[in-house]
């Protein structure tokens, strides 16, 4: 079935970005479980297709194609770093993920690289999350993860995570508002949810942008920390210093031009100082 044809490139959005750790390639498809059903995605001439019982309207949802990219391209046309970095990506988006699931892979992701955050998301789904056909795995909801034992998630290779993973998962269980962050205001879901077991500054913008729609969040690590200084001359003390300080300067779309910036700088496609 045919759901699109705007401007995607859906190995550079799904896999190669580091917005999500999950999706699968087979012969030039893309398969993952999104809203409780499998799906797989590919492209030709006529535009995006897909194959599977997930809604069109939810893939559109998941993908932001509704999005006007070309409108935000705009808006930071003066930026030089910002201009180049969108032209590099054009058919990068920034993924509408369920917030439980980008939760769980951004608590994993602290101090570790793609590949092995890739590798424990596999591992976790693998273990405790539903199968479908095809050899696609759901990610665990929260209640399977809250019933899961620290010795249990630590033979996946989770590490120290392990017992952040089961307390968040008991507290998504018992009630945290989760899916309500997606309508509070930026600050107040960002000290809420740093309040979880395993969820810093860096986690929680992470959460922000890729599952509660809040374009404004603005994950700083290692290569945002280096370009931030280098191509914006910006010289906070603090990680949390500078993330506030780019989305003042980038505005109610900081975070979108934040994944343009961090891909060209992590991949290389644009260079940084020494």
């Amino acid at each position: 079935m045919l759901i699109g044809n705007e401007s995607l490139d859906l190995r550079l959005t799904l896999v190669e970005s580091a917005q999500c750790f999950h999706w699968v390639e087979r012969d030039g498809r893309f398969g993952a479980v999104v809203d409780g059903a499998p799906v797989w995605l590919w492209r030709d001439g006529a535009g995006l297709h897909k194959e599977g019982d997930c809604a069109p309207g939810v893939l559109r949802r998941y993908l932001d194609l509704d999005r006007d990219y070309a409108a935000i391209a705009a808006e930071y046309a003066h930026i030089p770093a910002a201009r180049e970095a969108i032209g590099l990506f054009p058919g990068l988006r920034v993924l509408n993920q369920p917030a439980w699931e980008a939760l769980i892979a951004f608590i994993l992701s602290a101090n570790n690289n793609v590949t092995r955050i890739r590798g424990l998301v596999r591992a976790l789904r693998e273990h405790c999350g539903e199968r479908f056909d095809g050899g696609l795995y759901a990610f665990p909801t929260p209640e399977r993860l809250a019933d899961c034992g620290e010795d249990e998630l630590r033979a996946l290779k989770v590490g120290y995570r392990a017992p952040f993973l089961i307390d968040t998962a008991r507290r998504v269980r018992d009630g945290f508002p989760l899916e309500a962050l997606r309508n509070m205001p930026y600050g107040e879901a960002h000290q809420l949810l740093t309040t979880l077991p395993g969820v810093g500054d860096k986690v929680a913008d992470c959460v922000l942008l890729f599952g509660c729609g809040h374009a404004e969040a603005f994950p700083v690590d290692v290569w945002v920390a280096r370009l931030l200084a280098d191509w914006f001359g910006l010289t906070c003390k603090s990680r949390s210093a500078m993330a506030k300080e780019a989305r003042a300067r980038l505005g109610i779309h900081a975070g979108l031009m934040q994944q343009f910036l961090f891909h060209a700088a992590r991949v290389g496609a644009m260079a940084l100082g020494d």
